[in-house]
């Protein structure tokens, strides 16, 4: 039994129990608590681990066959990627651009990184991006207010028609902001490595982006950063987006009502964004129908479900459950979460700053920017007050 099995059957001792006791009109015992309180963090154990071997098996999936030697893989390379290779390996290469002695990756290297940032992120998958030519501004029209309702009139109307007078666009601008990450590889390990040396590199930048990338979508500020669907603000998911729970904790009323504040046009390509503690909440919930809201997803390609719209679990969305005043969930259209990007990721080979330890840096740099275009293609669940 995998782990995705073993944690739907848990979830199903867990509601059988729920059950029980209600339908024996009374409380849990002690022993009934722990023995609920156990396999609901094994629950959440497990989930926590699904998400991360889905995320190891994307990162290593090269390695699910044995590693050629450098020497042997040279040949089978194109000159750019086996330059580059060389260049990541130390040696001195006129590869330099600029006065600043960098080094760009080429463009097989640097569609890699992107690609594998997209394939392990769902939600960076999820939003819509522009690739800009430039480090330069992304102009993004949006309505600002609404037209009035067309009015009946007669075939010959006594007076004039009136003009519109709300109906109002404005722009937003997507500025890419600077995005740069640093780290640093000992001189053994990329000498005595079969594995070909970019793609350890490439590994953990795809693995340091993403993560930069979804909480940016998440939490980010939008100060010098991406802007949060998580963060309240009058230029991305504003106020009236959000929906207030009933009491303390959440309700199956609260899920439903979250994700009616959309419209069905925004529903159809609708996603949750939510933590695993949060989900985990959620587990034990019905509908008036006396339907339980989440069902999981048996298999990697099959997504968990809450309410019939699939849940992205993110690691930087809020964990507290019952924090007053606190948000615990994003439902929305993620194609109104624009994404702006300089295409082209930059890595530079720092091989004497770290050299007396033995070591060599690589710092990449991007440059990037993203917010929700339309606050009405969102609805955010908060914790009564």
């Amino acid at each position: 039994m995998d782990k995705k099995e073993l944690r739907a059957k848990l979830v199903a001792e867990l509601r059988e129990m729920d059950e029980k006791i209600k339908a024996e009109n009374r409380s849990y015992t002690d022993d009934e608590n722990k023995i609920f309180s156990d396999k609901t963090n094994e629950v959440r154990k497990l989930s926590e681990e699904i998400a991360q071997e889905e995320r190891e098996a994307l990162l290593n999936g090269f390695s699910t066959e044995l590693p050629k030697p450098q020497a042997e893989e040279k040949a089978n390379v194109p000159d750019d990627v086996a330059n580059f290779r060389s260049y990541l390996m130390g040696e001195k290469r006129d590869l330099s651009v600029g006065s600043g002695g960098g080094a760009l990756a080429p463009e097989k290297f640097v569609a890699e990184i992107i690609k594998d940032v997209e394939d392990d992120s769902p939600l960076y998958n999820a939003v819509r991006k522009f690739p800009l030519s430039s480090v330069a501004s992304l102009g993004a029209p949006y309505e600002s207010a609404d037209a009035s309702d067309a009015d009946w009139t007669a075939e010959v109307p006594s007076s004039e028609i009136t003009a519109d007078s709300t109906l109002a666009y404005a722009k937003r601008e997507l500025s890419p902001n600077a995005l740069a990450k640093l780290i640093k590889v000992s001189d053994k390990l990329i000498k005595a490595s079969a594995i070909p040396v970019e793609q350890l590199i490439k590994n953990k930048l795809t693995e340091k982006i993403t993560s930069a990338f979804e909480n940016g979508i998440i939490s980010g500020t939008g100060n010098g950063q991406p802007l949060g669907v998580f963060v309240a603000n009058e230029h991305g998911v504003t106020t009236d987006r959000d929906v207030a729970t009933e009491n303390a904790t959440i309700s199956a009323d609260d899920i439903i009502k979250t994700k009616m504040k959309l419209k069905a046009a925004y529903r159809r390509n609708a996603k949750w964004v939510m933590s695993t503690a949060v989900l985990t909440a959620c587990l034990l919930l019905k509908d008036k129908n006396d339907q339980y809201l989440w069902r999981p997803g048996l298999t990697a390609s099959e997504p968990d479900t809450l309410l019939g719209v699939p849940v992205i679990e993110s690691a930087y969305a809020p964990t507290a459950v019952d924090t007053a005043g606190t948000y615990v969930a994003v439902i929305g259209d993620f194609s109104y979460y624009w994404w702006a990007y300089y295409n082209g990721i930059e890595v530079q080979n720092l091989y004497e700053l770290f050299s007396l330890k033995n070591q060599k840096g690589f710092k990449a740099l991007a440059y990037a920017d993203g917010a929700p275009v339309l606050p009405d293609a969102f609805a955010r669940l908060q914790i009564k007050a």
